[in-house]
């Protein structure tokens, strides 16, 4: 069922909704869950027809070559707890696949040509298509032939196939040819034009789909550096005691080399005990990053412990975390 939030919003909007262009469908969003909270848009649609990579805005938040769209969700019990998988306009299902399970790649053996994992192609009619691939093991919820309505329930966001973290990769393809659903039948706006393209969103889609450059993924206080996989963080890892070391961490989107970094952790007593600000020196569409100190000697006060973690472009936050932590 679509989130309640969703729902409204295409209720709200649905009169500004322009007709899609050159007989295209008009996409809603493909999964049930609200953009900045339950999920977050990770890689959008290469447009550098070379080995560089440039989104729809001339941004970096893409791979070379990248078909589509990534929504990603937090971490793996966000898998678990189950976000839909939506079909993004009405259409009849053309192709499934289910059973591949949700293990990251690079932990797999070989993906044997199922790079998409548990997949579903919807027909649109005209030449369009769209397809939803990474879904969750058994999750499939439609068969080939089936009618299906914009916003139905197809699967569940998962793992599956050439994954390295729980997330829906959304294309969408026009006699075979990917679009980005951003941008549509409609010529890229140059870099430095105001310009923007209606794309192939609905208006209540792509009020939810706001740009954005960086986003702060998750991240936690923990004793130990963790792993920067999402997979090996399940369960998250935890404070050991008053005599471990004390660690903020953060797994980021979209760090730009030149960002400044500041991490600070207070203690029960709101008194700083650790903070650290740094100048990116790469970055990256993928960043992690930590900072903390060793125990005191007699050590850490039971209490609750904040982290904070902002990240800054130009004097301007760009992403940012708060979080707790209890020392007993």
């Amino acid at each position: 069922m679509m989130h309640p939030f969703i729902l409204s919003l295409s209720m709200a909007f649905a009169a500004l909704q322009p007709l899609p262009p050159d007989g295209a469908p008009a996409l809603g969003f493909p999964a049930d869950c609200i953009v900045g909270r339950s999920c977050l848009v990770q890689k959008l649609f290469d447009h550098d027809p070379g080995p560089g990579r440039r989104d729809y805005r001339c941004g970096l938040l893409t791979t070379n070559g990248h078909d589509g769209i990534d929504i990603r969700l937090r971490t793996m019990a966000d898998m678990r707890t189950g976000f839909a998988v939506l079909a993004a306009a009405p259409g009849t299902v053309l192709r499934t696949r289910d059973g591949e399970p949700d293990v990251s790649v690079d932990v797999r053996a070989g993906l044997n040509g199922k790079d998409a994992g548990n997949a579903v192609v919807i027909d649109h009619g005209g030449g369009w298509q769209t397809q939803y691939s990474h879904l969750r093991q058994g999750s499939i919820a439609v068969h080939p032939g089936q009618r299906v309505s914009g916003g139905e329930r197809i699967g569940l966001i998962g793992l599956s196939g050439n994954s390295e973290f729980p997330h829906l990769h959304f294309t969408v393809r026009h006699s075979g040819e990917a679009v980005d659903p951003f941008v549509g039948a409609a010529a890229l706006p140059p870099c430095n034009s105001e310009a923007r393209t209606a794309g192939l969103w609905t208006a209540a889609a792509a009020h939810s789909l706001g740009y954005e450059p960086s986003a702060v993924i998750t991240g936690g206080l923990a004793s130990a550096v963790p792993p920067r996989a999402v997979a090996d963080r399940d369960p998250p890892p935890a404070l050991d005691g008053r005599q471990a070391p004390l660690i903020l961490w953060v797994d980021a989107i979209g760090a730009r080399a030149g960002d400044y970094q500041a991490f600070s952790i207070a203690g029960p007593d709101g008194q700083i005990v650790h903070d650290q600000q740094s100048v990116v020196e790469s970055g990256g569409l993928s960043w992690f990053a930590y900072s903390g100190k060793r125990a005191p000697a007699a050590g850490w006060p039971a209490g609750r412990y904040t982290g904070r973690y902002v990240l800054k472009r130009e004097n301007a936050i760009v992403a940012r975390i708060e979080t707790t932590a209890i020392i007993k």
